[in-house]
């Protein structure tokens, strides 16, 4: 149905969009740690770096240049050196341009002048995490340590390019991750949008078919009205008097059918009773009572199965009970042969009290016995009385839902089919 596919794409669109907005999120933060806990990490161990080169020119009193070539190339650090303002050293492995004019500019930006002695016995460090030295983003720690006599100055930096580049693949992976989390929810959203319609849309299916078969169900007695309205005004007294005896017979089948309908959208004549205590077994004499000549006029037989105990009171909704009863025997008028028996029984069951309408007719097989309560289903599809309209069952379903009892159908001994409702027993 297009309307159905339209909901689906628009609930996949929206779920989508509110669980992709999420991965995004979490996403987008997880990289933001990630790359925090990396930067810090690069910064971390250059400061150590640094640092322990530092402590063994102090500890050393001397410059070891094996020992600075080894530093500047394992941990990608360049160097500068000065004693009492004396360069020493200038390392370039980066092969970055870099003066020590730059350095002095940049550290004097930052409040740390490399001209001047340490004002005090303690040494005097600056870290910036990241600037612009010779057109690349480095990191810089500068480190003024004093002496007795003399005072020593160390500048290192490290270029931040490689550390860069291997943030932006991270990345580029993280970015791929979100598409394929997106992609994944997506087709996740779309099948549960399909499961979450589909009982809709066998709703639908269902009541096109109920509007379909109504519209051809009311068809046949309209049909026979107005062609009985058509040839009265040619009629003699006698044959007008048949037809409109045959129209009379049609309304009251349709304003059947009618009720039937309002009874399964909701809005029928008969609404649920309130609970009463009553006697099962007074129940079914009393419609035995009615149906029997009604039964044999049909040509058909009445028996009526008791058992010697007395049964149980039932507290339940009486006049649903009863409605649901009338459908069966109904049922079985329309399916019992001539000449055969209709059994009306009552007796305690697992769950209670059940009663039970037997017919000995051409019986229900496994595979229809689970659709015979659905609207407009005959088990003869060829039929063509159209006394019987295929909806009484389902009107006792929908009676059944109403007040809370149980219904089924199962095969009668010898053949047929034997409807029973169930409620449960006041003990």
């Amino acid at each position: 149905m297009p309307m159905l596919a339209k909901l689906r794409r628009h609930l996949t669109g929206l779920a989508t969009a509110l669980t992709g907005s999420v991965v995004v999120a979490v996403t987008f933060f997880s990289f933001l740690t990630c790359a925090n806990l990396y930067i810090t990490r690069g910064q971390t161990a250059f400061e150590s770096d640094v640092t322990a080169f530092v402590a063994q020119w102090e500890l050393n009193q001397s410059l070891d240049l094996v020992q600075i070539q080894d530093l500047a190339q394992r941990s990608e650090i360049d160097l500068y050196l000065e004693e009492n303002g004396t360069p020493l050293f200038l390392s370039n492995l980066s092969q970055q341009t870099v003066s020590v004019e730059e350095l002095q500019e940049v550290l004097m930006n930052a409040g740390f002048d490399i001209t001047a002695a340490p004002l005090s016995s303690y040494s005097e460090d600056c870290l910036i995490q990241k600037v612009q030295l010779g057109g690349k983003d480095v990191r810089i720690l500068a480190i003024k340590q004093a002496h007795s006599e003399s005072w020593h100055l160390l500048i290192a930096w490290q270029s931040l390019e490689e550390e860069r580049q291997i943030l932006g693949w991270v990345a580029i992976g993280f970015i791929l991750l979100t598409l394929i989390g997106i992609i994944l929810v997506a087709s996740l959203c779309w099948v549960v949008a399909g499961r979450a319609i589909r009982p809709v849309e066998y709703a639908m299916q269902q009541q096109k078919e109920f509007v379909r078969a109504a519209g051809h169900e009311l068809r046949t007695p309209l049909g026979v009205l107005r062609a009985g309205l058509s040839i009265l005004p040619n009629e003699d007294a006698k044959k007008a008097t048949r037809h409109i005896a045959l129209m009379s017979e049609e309304t009251v089948r349709m304003g059947k059918l009618i009720d039937q309908l309002l009874i399964l959208s909701g809005g029928g004549i008969v609404h649920s009773s309130q609970p009463e205590k009553f006697e099962p077994d007074t129940l079914l004499l009393s419609l035995a009572e009615e149906w029997e000549p009604i039964i044999y006029k049909a040509k058909r037989h009445l028996k009526v199965n008791l058992p010697e105990n007395n049964l149980p009171t039932v507290t339940a909704s009486r006049e649903e009970i009863r409605q649901i009863l009338i459908v069966y025997i109904d049922n079985a008028l329309q399916y019992a042969p001539v000449d055969s028996c209709i059994v009306f029984e009552c007796c305690e069951a697992k769950h209670g009290i059940r009663w039970t309408i037997r017919d000995y007719g051409p019986g229900i097989s496994n595979f229809n016995k689970s659709k015979v309560f659905q609207r407009f289903w005959r088990a003869d599809s060829s039929r063509t009385d159209h006394s019987h309209f295929g909806l009484g069952l389902s009107v006792a379903a929908e009676l059944a839902t109403r007040c809370g009892a149980r219904i089924g159908v199962s095969d009668t001994p010898g053949g047929g089919a034997s409807f029973w409702v169930e409620v449960q027993s006041s003990r």
